[in-house]
């Protein structure tokens, strides 16, 4: 099986794009890496830099392009768009990233039949939605991060709290990558058992739920933005395509018909391959989960328009 991607385009060379960029070269995940901005100047510095690591990794080549380049890539991964300021929700960022993705792919023009699109462009859950639209492929395969960096916080955060490791830490957050997102506590588990067992305190799942939420605000705070952990959720997800392992990861997908949700696209656990997206995957959800992840999507279906 080809473990390689024989080219993936990441268009945005920001702090997030770029570290995309450089974990998928460090990951030897592609034989071709494509970086495409508006920025000619930042995207060449970039290029420039992530130019001298090639000496000790098998990736065969990183190259700056424009949106044209995009054409024939087998993955297309979009982070370009303004970042979410201090103070700013990624709600808050609609109006201005949905220009700025209908133009690339208005410049990209015609897409490889095969690709995968991931959408990483906040507010990811809208920004995919309109992916899934202007892209002119089958919407399992344009797919966003979704939910998958918040998953990754839950499971730091309890893996600290109980001194276990994170890979023994199972569960999900659902619904929309910002503040209406939620954990499904009912779907946590560590080491197999139900963290209900584990964890009896409500007030330690009040204090975990809201670092989770309040994370990416605290970091943006000190640092200005968050890339290292949303690289690592991307270079996941084309591995995870690439091998085709079918894993499932929460992304933002088209739902419908999955706990009485329907017509958006919000982070809900999926099986991922090849072709992207395979299918949701079937949990039952406790009552007041259900009615979180449909306030989450009529949140999100408010911002369509």
């Amino acid at each position: 099986m080809n473990t390689h991607a024989e080219k993936i385009a990441v268009i945005g060379a920001g702090s997030v794009g770029s570290t995309v960029a450089y974990t998928l070269l460090l990951k030897n995940l592609a034989s071709e890496i494509v970086l495409i901005d508006v920025n000619e100047t930042r995207e060449e510095g970039e290029v420039m830099d992530m130019h001298d690591a090639l000496p000790f990794v098998e990736t065969g080549e990183i190259k700056r392009g424009d949106f044209k380049d995009a054409s024939d890539a087998d993955i297309i991964i979009i982070t370009a768009g303004l970042p979410q300021k201090s103070g700013e929700t990624r709600l808050d960022l609609t109006k201005k990233n949905k220009d700025i993705v209908q133009s690339i792919f208005a410049q990209i023009t015609q897409i490889k039949e095969s690709a995968i699109i991931i959408m990483v462009t906040n507010p990811v859950d809208v920004m995919t939605f309109l992916a899934q639209e202007v892209s002119g492929l089958a919407k399992n395969q344009v797919l966003g991060t979704g939910t998958g960096l918040d998953t990754a916080r839950l499971k730091s955060e309890l893996s600290e709290m109980l001194n276990v490791n994170a890979s023994d830490v199972e569960g999900f957050v659902l619904g929309e990558h910002g503040d209406s997102g939620f954990i499904a506590w009912s779907t946590v588990k560590v080491g197999g058992s139900d963290i209900k067992k584990v964890v009896t305190d409500p007030a330690i799942f009040e204090k975990i739920e809201n670092d989770v939420k309040q994370e990416a605000y605290n970091i943006i705070s000190k640092k200005g933005a968050t890339f290292y952990g949303i690289a690592s959720v991307v270079a996941d997800l084309v591995q995870t395509i690439l091998l085709d392992e079918n894993k499932i990861i929460a992304v933002s997908t088209l739902v419908d018909n999955w706990n009485g949700v329907n017509d958006i696209c919000m982070g809900v656990p999926s099986v991922i391959n090849r072709s992207g997206v395979k299918e949701l995957w079937n949990i039952e959800l406790e009552p007041s989960e259900i009615e979180k992840l449909q306030k989450s999507a009529e949140i999100l279906k408010g911002y369509l328009s």
